[in-house]
């Protein structure tokens, strides 16, 4: 007979005491049991969780937590797992990780489980991989008691990312959960590399003057714009105060001051293709005499940014950099996430404005 999530609970809870129950071996560095936040990893498949558990564990030992990943197997025969470890740096400073697998019906009874095993008196961060709506029987009862949550869009899609953006926005201030997404986080840098085009102060008016950009994805020709490639046109738009029109089927932008930005989606082969990473971007912007060209390129962890600035004939000047890119594994990219602040209105700005555009034509050339 199948053990029970009371039978299963009991077990898990013995075992958590056990940990810290147990004297340290003549020589052995003694435990310190370390918790900053409840860490709840839930992943659309076993096989996910099994491949994430070594990457909570990574990020544990940075970050003090109870973590409990779960995999679910809603087409599966009824069953919960469970399994429990200490997860401990070299200086003998301890997290906890409890591992789950719900199959079946077992996957409706979670959102419980996971609430009795999680510590009240810190904050909890719930991490969704795969897509999800905000009505999910599995997230719904989970969600209202995280503080933050954290998707990935680059793996699930933008409508799930969109469906949690609007069901946080509906809910009350003092109620209201951050959310943070992984492919923006992927994204940080090449904000910055852009934001720095304009830096200098008589490039600035250049940002209200942006005539051309091209986004470029890791994918085969013919392929719908990714996720980091919406978000990042989400990221542009709304900063700039682009607006979206739509003439006979194709995307068109308009400046706050009335003037066109034209677009192009390109495809090229990369390392990301499976997830249509952006692969490069390139912005164009003149006016009263100055012209500006930026562009990013990446390559692996790395990126060359190239500007372009020209004042008039025998007044131009060409900057070459070669910059690395953030981390972009997955232990890596959560660590960031975690670090930053809670609330990030300019990822829901960008997330409203890229949904818009799923009525529009959007495949990469």
């Amino acid at each position: 007979m199948t053990a029970g999530p009371r039978e299963v609970l009991g077990r898990v809870d013995a075992e958590l005491r056990a940990l810290w129950a147990t004297a340290p071996a003549p020589g052995e560095i003694p435990k310190a049991r370390a918790c900053t936040m409840n860490l709840v990893v839930v992943a659309s498949s076993p096989a996910l969780a099994q491949q994430w558990t070594p990457i909570v564990d990574e990020v544990a030992q940075g970050t003090p937590a109870r973590a409990i990943v779960v995999g679910l197997d809603a087409d599966g025969a009824d069953a919960l797992e469970a399994s429990v470890s200490a997860v401990c740096t070299p200086a003998g400073m301890c997290s906890e990780r409890v591992t789950f697998v719900a199959r079946g019906g077992m996957v409706t009874r979670i959102p419980s489980v996971v609430r009795s095993l999680c510590l009240t008196d810190v904050p909890t961060t719930l991490v969704w991989l795969g897509r999800v709506q905000a009505d999910d029987p599995a997230f719904a009862p989970l969600a209202p008691e995280a503080g933050r949550i954290v998707l990935d869009a680059a793996q699930g899609s933008l409508a799930s990312l969109a469906s949690v953006v609007y069901w946080a926005r509906a809910r009350g201030e003092a109620e209201r959960p951050g959310v943070a997404d992984l492919a923006w986080t992927r994204l940080a840098p090449w904000q910055e590399l852009c934001a720095q085009m304009f830096d200098e102060p008589r490039l600035r008016v250049l940002a209200s003057q942006v005539a051309r950009l091209t986004l470029v994805q890791a994918s085969a020709p013919g392929t719908e714009l990714g996720s980091e490639g919406a978000l990042m046109l989400g990221w542009l738009a709304t900063r700039l105060g682009w607006r979206a029109a739509s003439f006979a089927g194709k995307l068109r932008l308009q400046r706050a001051d009335g003037g066109t930005v034209a677009v192009t989606l390109k495809s090229a082969a990369g390392p990301d293709e499976g997830r249509s990473a952006l692969h490069g971007l390139r912005l164009e912007a003149g006016g009263a005499g100055l012209t500006m060209t930026g562009e990013i390129a990446r390559e692996h962890d790395a990126a060359t940014w190239r500007m372009e600035v020209s004042a008039g004939a025998g007044d131009v000047r060409r900057i070459e950099q070669r910059v690395r890119l953030r981390a972009s594994d997955a232990a890596g990219l959560l660590e960031r996430t975690l670090r930053r602040p809670v609330r990030d209105e300019a990822l829901v700005d960008a997330v409203a404005w890229a949904d818009e555009l799923r009525r529009e034509e959007l495949a990469c050339v």
